[in-house]
């Protein structure tokens, strides 16, 4: 049993071990909404998801309540843990509405924060550009969750951006292009400059393989 809570785990699982270290949360803001997706998912089978996210007037069993707060305190992290273990003691909708305040709150601390990372959105020299787009979406779709309008164009505009040098042939056909493009067309086109990027190096560096030795 953890004695700093009370409770001991129903499950024989921990982080990273078992079929239940899916449910576990990391602390990273950017994973909070998929985790809690996937936690009320698991409560709805442990038939505790009506005390945890209880209908608007529904009456909460205090019973219930501490079994549902039981069953959450074994999933996040020790920052998470720490901020609902003494504000939010057995009552698990309380312990639930702190880490969802936390982690996908509406303050404006949080919004300029995730403007921030919007804006200074660069991709790594050795990051695909598959996950540099999640990575703009991921931070779109939480501005988005917070109540802030991101446009198509803006996204787009802010993963041109953060390209380096070698796509700036593209860059210079998508700004100087009259068409107006959703996301998923501008995915889609620069996956496609991507691939033909690669296979051209690849051809070239070929070449030069054959051409080398018979310079010799």
């Amino acid at each position: 049993m953890d004695q700093s809570t009370g409770y001991g785990p129903r499950h024989s699982y921990g982080h990273g071990q078992g079929r239940y270290a899916r449910l576990c949360f990391d602390g990273d803001e950017r994973h909070y909404e998929q985790w809690q997706v996937k936690f009320l998912r698991y409560m709805r089978l442990q038939k505790l998801k009506d005390t945890i996210l209880p209908p608007e007037g529904a009456e909460i069993d205090a019973d219930k309540s501490e079994e549902a707060f039981a069953e959450l305190i074994q999933f996040p992290d020790e920052k998470s843990l720490s901020l609902i273990m003494r504000d939010a003691r057995d009552d698990g909708k309380k312990a639930l509405e702190i880490l969802r305040a936390h982690y996908a709150g509406s303050g404006k601390p949080r919004i300029i924060a995730l403007y921030t990372e919007l804006t200074s959105l660069v991709k790594q020299p050795n990051e695909s550009v598959t996950d540099y787009v999640i990575r703009a979406e991921t931070a779109a779709a939480a501005l988005k969750n917070v109540g802030e309008d991101v446009s198509d164009s803006l996204l787009i505009v802010m993963v041109l951006k953060g390209l380096p040098e070698s796509f700036k042939p593209f860059v210079v056909v998508v700004t100087q292009s009259d068409k107006q493009q959703t996301f998923t067309e501008f995915k889609t086109a620069l996956r496609s400059f991507e691939e033909t990027e690669q296979a051209r190096s690849e051809t070239s560096e070929s070449v030069m393989k054959v051409v080398q030795p018979c310079a010799l």
